[in-house]
Order: C-alpha cells, then structure tokens, then sequence
C-alpha cells in the first residue's frame, strides 16, 4: 500500500533463533504509540534475553508460533519500561499494533502482554478454570516463584485473574501481584505485572518468621484502638462559581491508602506498631496549623476593567498605572466562563489567549518600568475573584522573614473571608531556596472538621497565597460562598466506622517492603493491613492529593467506598 512503513525485519515466531533477530531502530520509539515502525539505516540486534524471552512466550501462547516478530523498540514509560514488540499476522504489511509485547531489557521477562480480544456467546472458562491457567502461566513465567489467584473481575467480556506472590505462605504486598486476562473464548490475551518490572529473586530464609505473630482476634483489636480514621468534610472537586454546593461527611484512612507499600492502618505484626512509626523516616513537613481569622466580609469581584484595577489597586496593593491592558472570556469544559485582565507588555505577536502563559517574560524592547505583569481572573457571570498573579523584574528578591511573610497573608486574608471569626487549617508548603518561595494554603474548618476538595493536591488551598522575596506574587481562590454542611451530631462514631471498614476490607498478614528514601535499601515487615489491593501502580510525580479519598466510610451509613 502506498505511503505504507513496513518493519525493517520480520522473522516467524515459531522459528525464532535466540540471539540471531535483527531490527531497524526507531525514528521514535515509544510503548504501541499507534505507529508503525520507521525504516532507518544501520541493523542493530534484539538483545540475546529478550529473544529467550519471546521463546518462552510463544512456548506459552501456542497460537503466537504462526505470527511474526516485529521489533517496535524501546519503551520508557509512563508505568512500564523494556523492549516491546508486536506479533504481526502478515509479512507483507504487519500489523504493530493489535499483538503485541514488551520485554525487560536485561532479564528478558515478559512485562506486558496484550493480545486481540475475540468473542463468544457465553464464556469458555468457569472461574476456576481461568484461575488454574493463570497460575500455570504465571509460575511458568516467574520459574520459582509461588503465587495464589486472589481476586477475578469480568469487565467487557473480558476475565482477569490477579494473582499475589507469597513467601513462607504468607501474601506480598500488592507490588507484586501479576494479572492475567482471557476472553470469551478461553483465549489468554492479556498479561501485566502490577509495577511494570520483573519479579526478583527472593531469599524466604531473610523474611521474618510468621510462627509468632499477633492473632487475628488481637489484630482487629489494636487496629479499632488505634483510631486509623479522620472525620473530614469532602466538597465537589469541580464547584461553578454563584452555585450551592453540598459536602459530603466521611471517614478517611489517616495518612492514606495508595501513597506507600501499605494503608496508613497497616501495623506490624509482632509487635504491633504501626507501620509508618517503625519505617525510614521520611522528609519532614511542616504541620498544619489550625488558626482562626475575623474576616472583614468584604466583596471583591470585576466584571469591568475599571473594577479590575481597583481591586488590584485595593486588596493587592499593586498599581497598574498606564500599562496596557488586555481584556478576554474563556469557557471552560464545566461551562463556566473566565473574565481574563491582563496588564503588561509582551512580544508584539503574542495573541491575548496566550499572555497568561507568557507572564514574567518580556520584549527586548521593554524599558525597566515596563518589565511588570498583572493578572487578574474572575467569574464572568458573577465577578467572583478567583485568581490574581503580579510579575515584577524590578521587584528585589528579600529576606522574607516568616513572620513577617504571615503577617502579610493574614491581612489578606481577612479581607477575603466572611465577615465574622473563620477557623482555618494554615499550612507552608514553601521551599525556600534562592527565590524564598513561600505558599501558605488555608482550608475552613466547620464544626471542627477539616474540609477540603475531592481532588485537592497538597499544594492547594481553598485560599492559596505564594510569597516571592516577601511579595506576593499569586493568589488562588477555590472556595464558594454558598456551601451546605451536614449535621455532624448524627454520624456514626470512629469506633462503629472502622467496624464497617474491617467488614468491607478485613485485616490480611503479609509481608510489606519498606523502602529507605535515602539509600533505597527494602526493609520486610509482617504485618496486618486492611485487604486492600491496588488496581494500577500510581505515579507521584507531583504533589499527592490533601487527603487520600480512596477508601471512604460514609460518616452516616457506614457504607464503605473504594474509589481508585
């Protein structure tokens, strides 16, 4: 076919000679980025394990001896990283994309396996049968290891069987759960090891020993004494401006569900401590500080450019004097319509929608008084403030003294809360540095009870304010005026939630790894944690969520939720 890029080498699965398959790199290699593989010049050969790797493979998967190895390239990420590969039906004009796999690099262990799915009218395989071929898989894959088939979902036709490693007869933590999946038809079409790596070697001689270990009886017990949960107020991690938002009241596991190698309830085993109190310590963070401010009630919102620079001129102390303004709306996905107000000077091309992005960099041209930007966003329906940014190339970057820095953001504070005394959570996620960065975000507190968005990063606030120097430099609001907050007198106690939770989720021994962050040395515990088990491996790339709402007991029902 015309225009058509054809792999720069094939070879027949079923005869495939380790160590002999040669391919043409990649222009860009990237994990079945729905591209075929682009021819190049020089040859280079698949890795010698990697070919024992789609060996064993195809031994495994009878039907792959009949296709022909594509060589696709290497994968860095997102979850999974090794040398993938498509089984093509065709020689002539392979199909990259419908069978394919990747490899570990080093090992040559299948890491990812996904196969077209094909259907039938009633399914091929009971649970049982589906357990025992998965098993057979897995433990031919992993040569050595033990597993047991832990958990089956059946989603589109299609059934997965997850299965857990054990040691000593005693369960991993979730890091090392394999999934294998089948469809309709009895066919094995999908395989994936839960962190995307190879399953290392373990020693059981090294684990400790599970003969003296607190009884289960026991364990429930210490777990209900420990108090594991914290009663918050969740609002809608998306609110319209102007529009009456209701809270939800649950419970929540403290210090979360998917941030570590086990929930923040899990406790050794032994001794019975809990697990995040016997771990490598890990970086310090300032607590939140709970404060509260009389707010003075005032309104602030713009609809106008006139209104605009007198809120600048009014709350933020900022004159925007004879810089050049430019005014625009955007509507949001939600429906909702921003008011832009962007004052300053830019590149003469730059397109007014695009100037939010350009704040703080200026046109050659741009004398020293004119190297100043000012932003300010607001609901174009209502007015509402929601967020205002001052760049200043003229301002000079000073000590910040902490209290001074305070200071500064609860005079603004005050000045954006309800009239009357409002108890806040305060925290600095500042990092310091060069620059003195200092973020002060602040959450309401009803009726004692922290209250935060479903979604809500720690470096958010219902009011966020970021200091430069001792500027302010960005204020972010993420709050509404008209909020509906149940009767907490009515819910059910810690002690009857966690009861709720023990039912739904109930207490499991096994082995956890905790990893030193500093020499990243893994450390094995026993332990009894809530059954519990990731869906996917989870990426903190960025700041983790305020509070960890993946497991939830409704503060009324005591109805448990998992939310992943």
């Amino acid at each position: 076919m015309k225009g058509a890029r054809k792999p720069g080498i094939l070879v027949l699965a079923g005869v495939l000679a380790a160590g002999s398959l040669c391919v043409t790199p990649l222009m860009e290699a990237s994990a079945f980025a729905g591209k075929k593989v682009q021819a190049a010049a020089t040859v280079t050969p698949v890795p010698l394990q990697v070919s024992k790797g789609i060996q064993q493979v195809v031994k495994l998967v009878p039907e792959l001896a009949k296709t022909h190895v594509a060589y696709v390239g290497e994968v860095d990420g997102p979850g999974v990283s090794g040398v993938a590969v498509a089984f093509a039906k065709s020689a002539s004009d392979p199909d990259t994309q419908s069978n394919r796999a990747i490899f570990d690099p080093v090992t040559g262990g299948l890491l990812v396996l996904e196969l077209a799915p094909q259907k039938a009218e009633k399914p091929a395989l009971t649970d049982q049968q589906a357990s025992t071929r998965a098993l057979a898989f897995v433990t031919s894959l992993e040569n050595g290891n033990t597993y047991q088939a832990y958990e089956i979902t059946v989603k589109d036709g299609l059934t997965t069987v997850r299965l857990v490693r054990k040691i000593n007869h005693v369960l991993l933590d979730d890091a090392y759960d394999s999934f294998v999946t089948f469809d309709s038809t009895g066919r094995l079409v999908g395989f994936r090891n839960f962190n995307g790596k190879s399953h290392e070697k373990l020693i059981p001689a090294t684990f400790p020993s599970a003969q003296r270990v607190i009884s289960a009886p026991q364990a429930a017990q210490l777990f209900m004494n420990s108090q594991p949960l914290e009663l918050v107020y969740l609002l809608p991690e998306k609110g319209m401006s102007g529009q009456r938002q209701e809270a939800r009241l649950v419970y929540v596991i403290k210090d979360g569900v998917i941030k570590q190698s086990h929930t923040g309830g899990a406790f050794d085993a032994v001794n019975g401590k809990r697990l995040l109190e016997s771990a490598a310590p890990q970086t310090s963070k300032t607590a939140a500080q709970a404060v509260t401010i009389n707010g003075t009630g005032e309104n602030w919102s713009a609809l106008t450019a006139g209104q605009a620079a007198n809120v600048v001129r009014a709350l933020f102390k900022n004159e925007p004097g004879k810089l050049p303004l430019v005014s625009f709306d955007q509507t949001l996905e939600d429906g909702q319509v921003l008011r832009y107000f962007i004052w300053g000077h830019f590149r003469p091309d730059a397109k007014n929608e695009d100037k939010m992005y350009e704040l703080g960099l200026y046109p050659d041209a741009a004398g020293s008084s004119e190297k100043k930007h000012i932003m300010l966003v607001t609901d174009a329906k209502t007015g509402e403030l929601l967020r205002y940014v001052s760049k200043n190339d003229q301002a000079k970057i000073q000590a910040g003294d902490g209290k001074q820095v305070w200071n500064a953001a609860e005079a603004t504070l005050k000045r954006l809360l309800p009239s009357g005394p409002t108890p806040l959570r305060v925290s600095n996620e500042g990092s310091g540095g060069e620059d003195k960065t200092v973020l002060i975000n602040a959450d309401p507190v009803v009726n004692g009870i922290p209250v935060y968005r479903e979604g809500q990063t720690a470096a958010e606030g219902m009011y966020s304010l970021l200091y430069r120097g001792g500027a302010l430099e960005e204020v972010i609001l993420n709050r509404s005026d008209d909020l509906v907050f149940p009767q907490a007198s009515k819910a059910i106690s810690q002690q009857a939630a966690a009861q709720h939770l023990l039912k739904a989720l109930p207490l499991e021994l096994s082995y956890v790894h905790l990893t030193n962050p500093e020499t990243g040395a893994v450390t094995w515990k026993l332990a009894y944690d809530l059954s519990f088990r990731q869906a996917r491996a989870h990426c903190f790339c960025g700041p983790g969520e305020k509070v960890d709402t993946t497991v939830q007991v409704d503060a009324f029902s005591g109805k448990v939720t998992v939310k992943e």
